[in-house]
């Protein structure tokens, strides 16, 4: 039968911490080591292997954590979303952003002695949720006070100012140019030509009008996109710097039978626990914990939506701490997550030993890049005789 939908018991006890710390922080979210991975596929054709379905998968909440810096400081962000959308199937979402922006390392010479004749926000779409032929109208509005997307979760709201820019993009728009007034670059010459921009200035909200539902999430790469000044004799471009997205979902519809679906942005997580009890005591060359996906449950002519393309792989321990153990990206050819690495088979020796740290483990997607990404996760029915098993499942060479 399907692993149960209620709140999992524990499966992992909490001891061996000594053991487990330095596994979990010198190897965490490092690329899969490919060790076994020919093993999983015949999903118990070797005697040595032994695969555990589940026996407790569930949705559970956790805060979505949408903003950052828009370079290699940590954390990274690399999307802002601005837009909104019906979804009778997912839930309607909506997002707006805020971004401000550092002073580049190169700067042309005599660039400071010289005036500022215009500037531009130049965002490049990297993602778009919804209708991607729909008109998306925006507002670009100043921001008057400090605000900080660090530990901010997803529906985080700072105070904007007054409305500067308005314009009218089509979602699919490979680049996205808002002209600033004349006024604005009038009152910022100076402050931009200056040593004290982060200072001084504090950035834009970029959002729809009130009311407006467009039917499309534009995403936009913050790596790539940046505030573009000009003189009568240079263009420099001013790299984002601070970014957040504001994110709203609402709640989705009951997924079909034996499958669950994770949703970003909604605050959630798939919470796991496997009866690691039922394997006899033996050491562990290698563990693979994989989930199966169904993505024909998001069938939909002209509505755009994406499975990730990295979820993480945590621990939770019983007082509460969330560690992350490693990534995995998606196999499009079988629809499929899979983690492996040395990191893991230590932390799954630890729990058949019955001295894990950590009570279950939670899967989420990768915070770096905000998304309303989801994936419809397989969780039955219990296969026939013969049958490959979907479930989320883990895969454990034991040595005899």
């Amino acid at each position: 039968m399907s692993p149960t939908a209620l709140r999992p018991r524990s499966a992992l006890t909490v001891s061996g911490v000594l053991f487990i710390l330095p596994f979990l922080f010198l190897g965490a979210c490092q690329d899969p080591s490919g060790v076994g991975l020919d093993v999983i596929g015949e999903e118990g054709a070797d005697p040595r292997v032994s695969v555990l379905a589940a026996d407790s998968v569930m949705l559970d909440d956790e805060a979505d954590i949408t903003g950052g810096f828009a370079n290699s400081v940590t954390p990274t962000q690399s999307r802002i979303l601005v837009g909104a959308t019906t979804d009778a199937l997912l839930g309607d979402a909506s997002a707006f952003a805020y971004l401000d922006f550092f002073t580049p390392d190169a700067i042309p010479d005599g660039f400071r002695d010289r005036t500022i004749i215009s500037a531009t926000l130049r965002l490049v779409r990297d993602y778009v949720y919804g209708d991607s032929m729909v008109s998306v109208p925006l507002e670009l509005h100043r921001m008057d006070s400090e605000w900080s997307p660090i530990g901010a979760p997803a529906d985080t709201t700072f105070d904007a100012g007054a409305l500067l820019v308005e314009a009218t993009v089509v979602a699919m728009d490979t680049v996205v140019a808002l002209d600033l007034p004349v006024s604005w670059v009038t009152e910022y010459d100076a402050i931009l030509r200056s040593d004290t921009l982060a200072a001084s200035l504090d950035g834009f909200q970029l959002r729809l009008p009130d009311g407006v539902v467009p039917g499309a999430v534009m995403g936009f790469n913050t790596m790539q996109s940046s505030l573009r000044v000009m003189t009568a004799q240079d263009t420099v471009d001013y790299p984002l710097f601070e970014v957040f997205s504001h994110i709203e979902r609402g709640s989705a519809a009951p997924p079909p039978a034996d499958r669950v679906v994770l949703r970003d942005g909604a605050g959630e997580t798939l919470a796991l626990t496997f009866p690691f009890s039922d394997i006899e005591r033996l050491p562990l060359a290698s563990a693979i914990v994989r989930l199966s996906v169904d993505p024909s449950v998001f069938d939909e002519p002209g509505f755009a939506r994406s499975l990730p393309e990295t979820i993480v792989l945590f621990g939770r321990t019983e007082a509460g701490e969330r560690v992350a153990i490693l990534n995995a990206g998606l196999d499009e050819t079988t629809n499929s997550y899979s983690f492996t690495s040395a990191t893991l088979t230590a932390v799954i020796q630890e729990a058949l030993l019955e001295r894990s740290i950590f009570e279950r483990f939670e899967i989420s997607v990768l915070s770096s890049s905000a998304s309303l990404d989801a994936i419809p996760f397989i969780i039955g029915p219990e296969p026939a005789e013969n049958e490959a098993d979907t479930r989320p499942r883990v895969a454990l060479t034991l040595v005899p």
